[in-house]
C-alpha cells in the first residue's frame, strides 16, 4: 500500500512538473540585443530592437526606458525615462510564431559630456484571448528582458583609482577592508579580471585577485563618475594597528 501511495505521489509530482515545463515554454520570448550604444544625435540616436515569440499563443509585451545610477555600495537605482526616449510601439501583441521590430529614438539633452546609463526593460504582461487578463493564478509565468542602454559622451576617457583603503568588518564581524573605487573617466568600466595591489606603510604588499579575495569589486560595472565602497575580506601580510595606513592600486582588463 505504502509502495502504491509513492507511486501516486510520484505520479502527480512528474504531473505537475511536466505542467510547469509546458507552460513556461509556451509563454517564452526573446528580446535582444542586450546591450546597445546611442550617439545623442544623428543616424545613430534610434536603433531597434526585436522580439520573437517562440510560442504557439500571442502575448503581451510592454516596453520602458528605466534611469540607471548606483549609490555609494554599487547598489542600482532605477526611475522611469520616459523623457529621454521615444518607443515606438511601447506596448504590443507579438503573434505566434513571429517577431517584432521595435524602434526606439533617444530624446534627451543632445550636448553629452558624461555616459547616460539606462534600462530597457520589455516585460510581458498578462494576455488571454485577445484581451488583457488578470488572471493570477498560481502557473502564470511572465518574462522580463532587462537590457543595457548607453548614450555615449562627445569625448571617451577611461580612468579608475582607489580613492580609499581603510580597516572595516564584514558582515559576519571578522576583519576586512573598506576599498572605494572611483570611476573618474566618462563612461562605464567593467572591472573584469580585476587585480588589486594594496601596500601599507610599514613596506608589506599584497596582491588580489578572484572573488575569494575581491568580493563583487571583481566584475562589476562601475558607471560613469561613480564611487563605490566594497568591503573585501581581509588579507593577510599586511600589518595592523595604530598608525597604520594603506594604499591601493586597480588594474582589469579592458
Amino acid at each position: 500500500m505504502n509502495v502504491r501511495k509513492n507511486l501516486m505521489r510520484r505520479s502527480i509530482l512528474l504531473t505537475v512538473v511536466l505542467g510547469v515545463l509546458l507552460l513556461s515554454s509556451v509563454y517564452a520570448y526573446q528580446f535582444s540585443p542586450l546591450e546597445q550604444t546611442f550617439q545623442p544625435s544623428g543616424a545613430e540616436s534610434s536603433k531597434t530592437y526585436t522580439i520573437v515569440n517562440d510560442s504557439n499563443d500571442s502575448i503581451a509585451i510592454s516596453i520602458s526606458a528605466l534611469t540607471r545610477d548606483q549609490d555609494a555600495q554599487g547598489n542600482e537605482i532605477n526611475a522611469p525615462a520616459d523623457a529621454y526616449f521615444s518607443i515606438v510601439p511601447n506596448k504590443l501583441v507579438v503573434p505566434p510564431q513571429s517577431s517584432w521590430v521595435v524602434r526606439v529614438q533617444y530624446r534627451g539633452p543632445q550636448t553629452v559630456t558624461t555616459e547616460l546609463a539606462f534600462r530597457l526593460k520589455a516585460e510581458q504582461i498578462p494576455y488571454s484571448q485577445g484581451r488583457a487578463s488578470t488572471d493570477k493564478g498560481m502557473f502564470n509565468f511572465l518574462y522580463i528582458y532587462t537590457t543595457s542602454l548607453y548614450v555615449q559622451p562627445s569625448r571617451v576617457v577611461e580612468s579608475v583609482a582607489v580613492r580609499s583603503v581603510v580597516p572595516a568588518i564584514l558582515e559576519d564581524g571578522s576583519p576586512g577592508l573598506a576599498v572605494t573605487v572611483a570611476n573618474l573617466g566618462t563612461v562605464h568600466q567593467l572591472l573584469i579580471a580585476a587585480t588589486l595591489e594594496v601596500r601599507d606603510n610599514r613596506g608589506n604588499t599584497v596582491l588580489l585577485e578572484g572573488q575569494d579575495a575581491l568580493g563583487t569589486l571583481d566584475g562589476m560595472n562601475l558607471l560613469a563618475r561613480k564611487s563605490v565602497t566594497k568591503t573585501i575580506p581581509w588579507p593577510s601580510g599586511l600589518a595592523t594597528g595604530s598608525g597604520v595606513t594603506y594604499q591601493a592600486t586597480i588594474k582589469y582588463t579592458k
